[in-house]
């Protein structure tokens, strides 16, 4: 696991699903089919080794390490839980995302394509950030805004 987040999902998690498509990570101008992110600003991640999965998918919340790491005290800071994509990622929304307020169960999140209907009742509102200066600790990811 990498020591760095993620500034969109607040994941620390750098290893990809092993159900996840083919991507040239190195290449840039890619774009992930599974949440739109692009390959410029994911080179930090890698591809997950080879693993039988017997009697269940292959994903993030499938992994035995992965249900670890958020009982790690830096997880349990971040508000972690385990998304069967990214792996762990902290529940709190970053600051500059759309409301999802008014959503509907079918609505798709512009940001990664998440849908509604998977992450009700598990986003939060991220906590006031108007006013905070430059190089201010986000009180949440723990980087600076």
């Amino acid at each position: 696991m990498s020591s760095s987040v993620c500034p969109v999902v607040g994941t620390t998690n750098d290893v990809l699903p092993p159900n996840h498509p083919e991507v040239d990570l190195a290449k840039d101008g890619q774009t992930c089919p599974v949440v739109g992110a692009t390959t410029d600003h994911h080179h930090n991640l890698h591809k997950h080794p080879a693993v039988p999965i017997e009697g269940s998918s292959p994903t993030a919340t499938a992994c035995p390490a992965l249900k670890t790491v958020v009982n790690q005290p830096k997880s349990k800071a971040m508000d972690d839980e385990v998304c069967p994509v990214i792996g762990p990622a902290t529940t709190v929304l970053p600051p500059d995302h759309p409301s999802t307020a008014d959503a509907k169960e079918g609505d798709v999140c512009p940001v990664t394509k998440a849908t509604i209907a998977h992450h009700k009742n598990k986003v939060h509102s991220h906590p006031s950030v108007q006013g905070a200066e430059a190089g201010a600790v986000c009180p949440v990811a723990g980087v600076r805004i």
